[in-house]
């Protein structure tokens, strides 16, 4: 199993066009240049679970946090790059997953993402390549996606869902990888943000 560093993975999808948070390696919170609040990050190919590790923390204020949130990090992963990243303005989360299966083979997953997907388990699974007509069907198979009509506030479009689905598809369907997770994905009224993403090979 190997994991592909985040930061580089994410480099990889906004080469590819997805829309992601504005990210950059930083051996200093000095040379931090962007907006506030960040996310710190280690940027490691060890780690499966950034939260459960301790390797991430979220919210930083400014610039003296920053320092001080980078010399924490260092300390618990000596030699591991740290990146940071604006903090996104949160949506209605949804994970969308890619994974190869002994007896299935390559299948796409939709489901409510965050803290909701470990505790609702409402996912469905297509397997690669999907059309059109099956992202929809993938949205509609969902048990709460009437959480797409609205929901606090919280609208998003489904069509760009769908699209985003099919998208997907068609860029990993030839790609040799094990699991893909892009969780959370915050989705607005007519744009997403990927705030999360692993890719293990």
């Amino acid at each position: 199993m190997n994991i592909v560093p985040e930061f580089e993975f994410k480099s990889q999808l906004a080469k590819m066009g997805y829309t992601l948070p504005n990210g950059m390696i930083i051996k200093n919170g000095r040379d931090y240049s962007g907006r506030y609040p960040v996310v710190a990050k280690v940027n490691s190919d060890k780690i499966t679970h950034k939260t459960e590790a301790g390797a991430i923390i979220v919210d930083i204020k400014g610039q003296e946090e920053l320092i001080s949130s980078i010399s924490l990090l260092n300390q618990k992963f000596p030699g591991e790059e740290i990146y940071v990243e604006e903090m996104a303005r949160r949506g209605i989360e949804v994970i969308i997953g890619l994974l190869k299966d002994e007896k299935f083979g390559k299948l796409i997953l939709l489901g409510l993402g965050g803290f909701y997907s470990e505790l609702l388990r409402d996912v469905t699974f297509k397997k690669l390549p999907i059309t059109r007509n099956d992202a929809e069907a993938m949205i509609g198979e969902l048990r709460y996606s009437r959480i797409f009509n609205g929901y606090r506030n919280l609208t998003t479009n489904k069509k760009m869902i769908a699209d985003l689905l099919v998208r997907l598809s068609d860029d990993f369907n030839n790609k040799e990888f094990q699991q893909i997770d892009f969780n959370p994905i915050f989705l607005y009224a007519d744009s997403y943000l990927i705030v999360d993403a692993k890719m293990i090979v």
